[in-house]
């Protein structure tokens, strides 16, 4: 177990204005982007979302988690962790529902129809449109990152087979007499996922030397996480991102997470194996990643490179 840490994670500014492709300032942002991916296997990204949406994102949250329970477990899914998840013993202070293909209206409104069968067209907006604010944002991401991996080229058709998942995330406050640990730590399946909160702490990410930092939300704040899916397409150089939830204190912690999926076969690029880095895993497909997931008895798989047990070399 590591001693914890306040040191900070690498902040990338992303709101700046002369990130114009091809210019000085877009090359040393790419490099900044897959340094912190190598090293950290995340980054804290500042990107604009306005303070008015930013609220109405946070309200429209508290209204869904507000619903019956009996409501909310109908947001069901076969997929892990893409459906509600709640009443939890493991967790008692967890509670989450998805919509996948959040960035196409039609899914946005069923899930809304399903949650206000009379409608609701200010949640279904505000959802519909915060996924694809942060959507753009991953895509740009992953464009710089290739780019700075010298395989632009490839950004378009990587982008085409890319799909998303939107979380909402609620942790209670912990009674005195709880565990305090909302989510216990583990790495993503998806390729990339994209954190954002309230003003309430509670996310915590694990470095290489096993020190936990404590992330310290802000407004403009979006938290990039490498998943495992991430780590063996880039062929080991990316690492994925342990992390957990730790709430502590009187208040409420909602969050939004959007993560990415990737259709089709998915193989590492050439141009990333060399001698240095011989290839470490056979092509491979992202539902299989979570099925085999799923499937597994292994105890310890939320500790275990479970991607190198899929489908290593």
């Amino acid at each position: 177990m590591g001693s914890e840490t306040t040191s900070k994670l690498p902040v990338v500014d992303l709101t700046k204005e002369n990130l114009k492709p091809g210019s000085s300032s877009w090359q040393s942002t790419c490099n900044e982007i897959r340094l912190a991916l190598e090293e950290y296997g995340c980054f804290v990204a500042l990107y604009d979302l306005s303070s008015n949406f930013r609220k109405k994102v946070f309200d429209s949250l508290e209204e869904l988690f507000d619903l019956p329970q009996e409501t909310k477990m109908k947001n069901v899914n076969p997929k892990p962790a893409h459906g509600y998840m709640g009443k939890i013993s493991a967790f008692p202070l967890h509670e989450g529902m998805g919509i996948e293909y959040a960035t196409n209206p039609e899914e946005c409104e069923k899930f809304t129809k399903l949650m206000w069968p009379e409608g609701n067209d200010q949640f279904c907006e505000t959802a519909h449109s915060y996924a694809n604010i942060v959507a753009e944002l991953q895509q740009l991401v992953m464009r710089m990152l290739f780019e700075s991996y010298g395989i632009g080229k490839r950004y378009e058709s990587h982008k085409k087979s890319t799909t998303y998942l939107l979380r909402f995330l609620k942790y209670r406050k912990s009674q005195t007499d709880q565990t305090n640990l909302a989510f216990k730590g583990h790495t993503d399946k998806s390729l990339v996922s994209i954190l954002h909160s309230n003003h309430v702490k509670g996310l915590e990410l694990r470095t290489k030397d096993g020190d936990w930092i404590h992330f310290e939300p802000s407004p403009n704040s979006f938290v990039v996480i490498a998943g495992d899916v991430c780590m063996a397409w880039s062929n080991d150089r990316i690492r994925s991102c342990y992390h957990r939830v730790i709430v502590d204190g009187p208040e409420v912690r909602y969050a939004l997470g959007l993560f990415s999926f990737l259709t089709g076969i998915i193989q590492t690029p050439e141009e990333l194996v060399d001698e240095e880095h011989p290839l470490q895993y056979k092509p491979f497909d992202h539902p299989g990643v979570l099925q085999f997931y799923l499937a597994s008895t292994d105890q310890n798989k939320g500790d275990r490179n479970m991607m190198k047990v899929f489908c290593g070399v």
